[in-house]
């Protein structure tokens, strides 16, 4: 594709990426509030409860005052600022081993003389001790706060008493600049401060909910398949003939999953009739007077049908417009050209002993291979026996001159021809074919499959006529976030990898007025 083309693959749609978090707000929700519960559990029954004290200390830069009153007096600023300076100082002088060790001592001795060394013993180790108590300034002043933080809350007021007490002394000695008075000694504190139970389950229901918004963030840029017609128009700058929303869902009924690698039955329910919902008919007859504008400077109107891979509702798709067609009058014959994997005698409940293989191959006369009125003004060629050569048959001059003949004969030629991805078959009918539609599935078939389908179709010299979204599950294509891959062997051999999956049922179309769009 075009560089154009390639730099819009980088682009990213914020809204559309709201819309996909919106869509999933249930389980959005359900992952928050399981983190959150979690995270209570958690708190509640496995987090260690501790207890916190503190003593706060003041710092002075002279250590020669007599009484308090003197000291106020002598304050100046020069003097605020150098216990600032002190303070910042002691908190580091106050984390020394030396410090630790001598805390230790006390504790222990202390602990001896009330009998409680034995339970204590384990709080009494320097790593311990190191990681139990902090030091800061409170509020950038020259008060210096000592704060402990254990499961015991004697311990922790004993730690941060000890301290004091040895402070003074040591950070004379050491500093050799200014003192420390104790203003408040740390009392035992009974309410806990850890874990803050609101707190964890609080962070634990917002890491929840990060972790579900990332998946589904993440998945939503890994996703390359379709979802907007908007977006498929613009990247591949191609029309759009029409867009087909899953019936099942037009019903307000559960669309049933697929197992990866598993099709739905072909059944002639999933081809329009009297019963098809108004929603699905307007989509077939839009699809159709697309059609018929996109094929409007052709004087030929045969054209085929086809996708990039296998089970993307083409075959039921082409079989529906054609029903279209036929339904405003027109003459209309439908080729299943899929002669690997035949699908429309199956939806048209007709015989395929006889059909385009045999006629191809001269077995058959040709009016003895067309299943004549399948509906009103449609005719169905189905595909035959199932041949060696597909392919060689299709590009051969009997196929040519079938198509000739035929096109005197109807208004519109339709052929329902297998996936680009999968076979070329329907790149050697470029000589009887005036151009192809593109049917591509919701949320499924992916913008690199139709890509190197599109360029296959341009080598073959082919002109793509537009594009057709089917089984879009929400009423607006791009809304809904689906992130799925389903497996497809395509050979002899293998079931027809059908996708539809609905049961289509539009309202009939008034047929006043012949040849109308």
């Amino acid at each position: 594709m075009n560089e154009k083309v390639e730099r819009r693959d980088y682009e990213i749609d914020l809204l559309e990426l709201l819309k996909v978090l919106l869509e999933h707000i249930g389980i959005i929700i359900a992952v928050t509030v399981f983190a959150g519960l979690v995270a209570l559990c958690f708190a509640e029954f496995y987090m260690p409860v501790k207890y916190e004290s503190y003593a706060t200390m003041y710092v002075k830069n002279a250590n020669d005052a007599t009484s308090p009153q003197e000291d106020a007096a002598k304050v100046a600023y020069a003097d605020l600022t150098a216990s600032k300076s002190l303070a910042g100082t002691y908190v580091v002088a106050l984390k020394s081993k030396w410090v630790i060790n001598e805390t230790i001592s006390a504790l222990t001795q202390k602990y001896e003389r009330s009998g409680k060394l034995e339970e204590r013993a384990k709080y009494l180790d320097p790593d311990r001790i190191n990681k139990m108590y902090s030091l800061s300034t409170v509020d950038d002043t020259e008060v210096l706060k000592i704060t402990a933080r254990t499961t015991d809350p004697e311990v922790a007021a004993d730690v941060c008493n000890t301290i004091a007490e040895i402070a003074p002394e040591f950070l004379i000695r050491v500093v050799g600049a200014g003192s420390v008075e104790v203003i408040d000694k740390a009392v035992i504190e009974l309410e806990p401060v850890e874990p803050n139970v609101k707190r964890v389950t609080v962070l634990g229901a917002m890491m929840g909910f990060m972790a579900v918004a990332g998946v589904l963030i993440i998945l939503y840029l890994a996703d390359n398949s379709v979802k907007s017609t908007d977006q498929l128009s613009k990247k591949f700058e191609k029309a759009i003939i029409g867009e087909v929303f899953n019936f099942s869902q037009e019903k307000g009924e559960k669309k049933k999953k697929q197992k990866k690698g598993e099709h739905r039955d072909i059944s002639p329910d999933n081809l329009i009739n009297d019963n098809t919902v108004f929603t699905l008919s307007e989509s077939y007859k839009t699809m159709r007077t697309n059609a018929v504008f996109a094929l409007s400077p052709f004087d030929n109107k045969v054209f085929a049908v086809t996708s990039a891979n296998a089970s993307e509702g083409k075959s039921t798709t082409t079989a529906n417009l054609a029903i279209a067609f036929a339904q405003t009058e027109n003459n209309v014959l439908l080729i299943d050209a899929d002669m690997r994997k035949p699908t429309q005698h199956k939806l048209f409940e007709k015989n395929n002993k006889a059909g385009l293989s045999t006629a191809i191959s001269k077995m058959n006369k040709l009016d003895d291979c067309i299943c004549h009125n399948v509906r009103k003004g449609l005719d169905l060629m189905p595909a035959g026996p199932i041949p060696p050569n597909p392919s060689e048959l299709l590009a051969s001059q009997n196929f040519q001159k079938i198509i000739e003949e035929l096109s005197g004969k109807y208004d519109y030629i339709i052929i329902d021809s297998p996936p680009v991805n999968v076979v070329s078959d329907v790149l050697v009918m470029h000589n009887s074919i005036v151009g192809t539609m593109f049917v591509t599935k919701y949320a499924d078939t992916t913008y690199d499959a139709i890509e190197a389908a599109l360029k296959k179709i341009e080598l073959a010299e082919i002109k793509m006529l537009g594009f057709i979204l089917n089984d879009i599950s929400k009423p607006h294509a791009g809304k809904y976030y689906s992130y799925k891959k389903y497996g497809y062997k395509y050979g002899y051999g293998y079931g027809y990898g059908y996708s539809y999956g609905e049961k289509p049922q539009t309202e009939t179309e008034s047929k006043s007025g012949k040849k109308k769009a």
